[in-house]
């Protein structure tokens, strides 16, 4: 009778450790990625004014990026561009949309 409950124990024994053993799902690592847009608005006088949707800030009705209340102006579009990668975005053009741009960072 021991032995049926020794080999009963060792059987079972490793489903035990395989039900308690942690695994990533997909779900978990795209959690690690934030995705967004950033469109760059040219000024006639020159320079470029930015708008940036990451998907936490709410912006639903594309509002300029802002520092002290006032619209942050840049230099160039290109100015604007290294602002974003400055903040740790990884910045890719999309393809046939002209001033719009993906961005992907890790989430902070």
């Amino acid at each position: 009778m021991r032995r049926h409950y020794l080999c009963l124990l060792l059987l079972t024994a490793p489903l035990a450790a395989l039900a308690q053993t942690p695994s990533e799902t997909p779900a978990a690592a795209a959690a690690t990625t934030q995705y967004g847009f950033a469109y760059t608005v040219s000024q006639l006088g020159g320079g470029a004014k930015l708008i940036i949707v990451d998907g936490i800030t709410p912006n639903p009705k594309l509002r300029r990026y802002q520092e002290g209340g006032r619209d942050k102006e840049f230099l160039n579009e290109a100015a604007a561009l290294n602002f974003l990668a400055t903040q740790g975005w990884e910045v890719s053009p999309l393809a046939n949309e002209p001033n719009r741009y993906f961005l992907k960072r890790p989430r902070q």
